[in-house]
């Protein structure tokens, strides 16, 4: 489960934000826009409710990051690429004792072009090398930008970004299920729905999987973006035996 929580959350909706993890129930959850000040508050809580394993991105203080929860062990894999311009936006985690890669993210908006930029080409580099590793890997967050389809009005500054991503192989999942459908994960003031949230992998999960958006959340006004439900599912091999999502 990805969501951004917009600028790590307010007191006040600590409990529905708990609440919804507890209701889509996922194995990590990865909170974007954290913030590192509300640390000790959310992990405890999320602690306390069955995702006691914590990682967080360690933002400067008041500014946003990246916190994942889960119930198991998870650990940080060999780096194999340059630090990112804006490391605290940037986590990668992996299952303890997993292939799995995950890289959780939030691009910056148009307002900082030149960083955008900067951290697009870290992203891209990033995809690159997992796929010349033939690495089992997924990119999950907030990338703020997406295909035209992906925005009701104003395209998006870095589709190209995105679209290059899908060239050098990376599946984004909610898309090869919904084809040409719309559907919107942050709406602008002007009431215009943008699909800023995604989920890509590599071509090497060979496993059946699905995305989706939880928008009751965005409606109740626990954040301005919906959360992004995100499943590999296990597979069962000829033998009888199931083979876990978390491993080849």
């Amino acid at each position: 489960m990805e969501w951004n929580i917009r600028h790590g959350g307010c007191r006040e909706s600590y409990p529905g934000i708990v609440g919804s993890v507890r209701h889509h129930d996922p194995d990590i959850v990865f909170f974007v826009e954290f913030r590192q000040e509300r640390v000790i508050e959310l992990s405890l809580a999320l602690a306390s409710n069955g995702w006691p394993y914590i990682l967080s991105s360690q933002p400067p203080m008041k500014e946003n990051g990246i916190l994942a929860a889960s119930k198991r062990p998870m650990e940080a894999p060999p780096r194999g690429y340059g630090e990112p311009n804006i490391p605290h936006r940037w986590m990668e985690v992996r299952p303890a004792g997993s292939d799995l890669r995950i890289l959780s993210v939030q691009v910056p908006t148009a307002s900082d072009l030149e960083g955008k930029m900067r951290f697009w080409e870290h992203l891209l580099d990033y995809a690159r090398k997992m796929i010349d590793a033939k690495e089992r890997a997924v990119i999950i967050g907030d990338l703020n930008t997406g295909l035209d389809i992906d925005a009701d009005g104003i395209g998006f500054v870095g589709a190209d970004k995105f679209q290059a991503l899908l060239d050098m192989g990376m599946r984004d999942i909610w898309r090869e299920y919904r084809q040409m459908s719309r559907e919107y994960s942050w709406f602008s003031h002007k009431g215009n729905g943008y699909r800023l949230d995604h989920v890509l992998v590599t071509p090497f999960i060979d496993r059946p999987m699905w995305a989706k958006y939880s928008h009751k959340e965005r409606e109740e006004g626990l954040s301005d973006h919906s959360p992004l439900i995100f499943d590999i599912s296990d597979q069962m091999s000829e033998d009888g035996s199931i083979r876990s999502a978390l491993r080849k």
